[in-house]
């Protein structure tokens, strides 16, 4: 055998984001715009396997990168958030 991937399991531990009401999938991910990872409620960002989509750690680190980049413009301009959740209840 040349290689080996363990799959620990394939039901998101989505119990924290229940409890914040945040939007989810059929099938218990959160919801995010992939190009920024921001989830529907402005400040709140997720990444990695609770998003869906490929599990892979790689994965992981740049959704990571990308919610962080994200995090950084909207702390850096706040003005941004208000108008994207705006955006999202028209």
């Amino acid at each position: 055998m040349d290689g080996v991937f363990v799959a620990i399991g394939y039901v998101p531990n989505n119990e924290i984001a229940k409890g914040l009401q945040l939007e989810l999938t059929p099938d218990g991910y959160i919801k995010v715009d992939l190009t920024s990872m921001r989830t529907p409620m402005p400040g709140v960002y997720a990444a990695g396997d609770i998003t869906g989509g490929l599990k892979q750690i790689v994965v992981a680190v740049g959704q990571g990168s990308i919610a962080a980049m994200s995090a950084f413009e909207d702390i850096g301009n706040p003005h941004l958030d208000k108008q994207q959740a705006e955006r999202k209840a028209s």
